[in-house]
């Protein structure tokens, strides 16, 4: 193992021990944060670049809630594999940012369909279909293919229909279907539908149209991944989406990547079976209060048929 990550438990496997048709998927809701020990999770994280890789000083569940310190740098990970599931994530930013970005974007995401050995890509994270947590960039997607000890490309792939945008790509439903990381590239990103052209890597950021809600208050991010598709809606809104998915299944993982972020809810549900059940939040978003010459106003705005009814507003 390099000197410059951390694993807990000292015990591990290989993440690509696990074979892929073995992942399960869930029958009814399945509560990821049951647990305050962790024992069902791996965590993998960089001594180099980790202001701590005590587990107690990374993560933390009370009350129900996982506290993400923004302590460490790397990801915790499911020990089973899922796939056909409709995962629910309600989080909130904390204040507090670290190290080299201490000035930039609050930075986090969801690791999903991980596979492959931990830290296979870049030593830090894993072979996975990322669904991004980066303020202004809420709802991208990365994909992330690591390497084998050999150099190989361990192969992980998802189509898209996209636009071009400024620096890359952005999802855009009825565009020209690509599939993503081109040949021979390790990594590549599907901006959200509405990110906006002139985003900066600065702490606070907030483009015109983003839509979920400022730092301090809760938002709901759920991906359902139902065989090989893939999508992203944040605070009821579908902002991105792709399809064809290799692998479909995996582990979740949780990137850290020094930012706090707090997350009240992490659930998979089978898919078709949470909005069947569950109709509200467990605790309704707040409405927004801002003026309206701000322009983050329009983050607010219900649009279109997916906006859940808890989410719309009167300005």
């Amino acid at each position: 193992m390099p000197s410059h990550l951390f694993l807990l438990p000292l015990a591990l496997l290989a993440a690509s021990s696990l074979p892929l048709a073995a992942a399960k998927a869930p029958d009814g809701k399945i509560n990821l944060l049951a647990d305050p020990s962790f024992k069902d999770w791996v965590f993998h994280l960089s001594e180099k670049n980790s202001l701590s890789t005590r587990r107690e000083e990374v993560a933390v569940i009370k009350n129900g809630i996982l506290q993400v310190t923004g302590k460490g740098f790397g990801y915790f990970r499911t020990r089973e594999a899922y796939r056909d599931y409709h995962l629910v994530l309600e989080y909130k930013w904390g204040e507090k940012t670290w190290s080299k970005r201490a000035d930039r974007a609050r930075d986090c995401g969801l690791l999903l369909h991980s596979h492959g050995p931990d830290g296979s890509f870049g030593g830090a994270w894993i072979s996975s279909i990322q669904a991004q947590m980066l303020e202004g960039s809420m709802g991208d997607i990365n994909v992330l293919q690591g390497k084998t000890k050999e150099g190989k490309l361990i192969p992980t792939r998802l189509t898209c229909e996209v636009e071009k945008a400024a620096k890359g790509h952005r999802w855009k439903k009825g565009g020209t279907p690509l599939t993503f990381p081109p040949t021979g590239k390790s990594v590549a990103s599907i901006r959200w539908k509405d990110r906006d052209p002139a985003w900066k890597d600065v702490k606070g950021f907030r483009g015109a149209r983003d839509v979920d809600r400022p730092v301090g208050e809760w938002n709901r991010m759920e991906v359902i991944c139902d065989g090989t598709s893939y999508r992203i809606l944040l605070n009821g809104i579908v902002v991105n989406e792709g399809r064809d998915a290799s692998p479909a299944s995996g582990f979740i993982g949780i990137q850290n990547e020094w930012a706090e972020c707090f997350i009240r809810r992490l659930e998979l549900w089978p898919v078709g079976g949470f909005k069947k059940e569950t109709g509200k939040l467990s605790d309704p978003l707040p409405r927004c209060k801002w003026s309206q010459p701000d322009r983050r106003l329009a983050a607010c705005r219900p649009r279109g048929p997916n906006i859940f009814p808890e989410y719309r507003t009167s300005l």
